[in-house]
């Protein structure tokens, strides 16, 4: 009985150290930029979880697969078109292609590389904008975006008190216009 009275007031003083205090819970971590960043350098669409924007890592992986789709088909054309003019060149073409000329080989091989080229050169831009949009998140993450932001227009008419027009009672017609925050 003794043991058992023991082990309980042991057990009720040490689960009063499990609890937290008031300030562990308003102490609030800090969402970093620079981590944003470095986690989407590292790997493409990881900035984007760590800012919680889930919803844009696979149009990222998307775009990535497309472009990448893109420089393979390209390549295997342009690898097609620069062995058909190598083969004219050398007078070895298959009766297929006989009657083209060389010049028009030439043209279809660079138009092939053209596409590659312009193909990496937008998955490296691909690359870089995920980068930018994690940075760019990550500083508008705690952006306070209220209700209360209003813009309110109405119609008014001023009387114009120092004007010759008092026995008319004309006055001056205007729309007021105010944005509230």
């Amino acid at each position: 009985m003794r043991f058992g009275f023991t082990l309980l007031l042991l057990l009720l003083l040490l689960s009063g150290f499990g609890q937290s205090t008031e300030n562990e819970h308003l102490e609030k971590k800090a969402h970093s930029p620079r981590k944003a960043t470095l986690y989407s350098t590292f790997l493409p669409g990881a900035g984007q979880v760590y800012n919680r924007a889930y919803w844009k890592v696979p149009i990222i992986y998307g775009g990535f697969a497309a472009f990448t789709y893109f420089i393979h088909f390209n390549n295997m054309e342009y690898l097609k078109w620069r062995s058909l003019y190598e083969q004219k060149v050398n007078e070895t073409i298959d009766d297929l292609y006989e009657g083209v000329n060389e010049e028009t080989l030439r043209r279809e091989r660079e138009k092939w590389r053209r596409s590659r080229d312009l193909n990496y050169i937008g998955l490296g831009f691909l690359y870089l904008l995920q980068i930018m949009d994690a940075t760019v998140e990550a500083h508008l993450f705690e952006y306070d975006i209220s209700d209360d932001l209003t813009l309110r227009y109405q119609p008014f008419i001023y009387q114009n008190t120092w004007t010759s027009n008092q026995q008319s009672g004309a006055g001056n017609i205007g729309l007021g216009v105010s944005l509230s925050f």
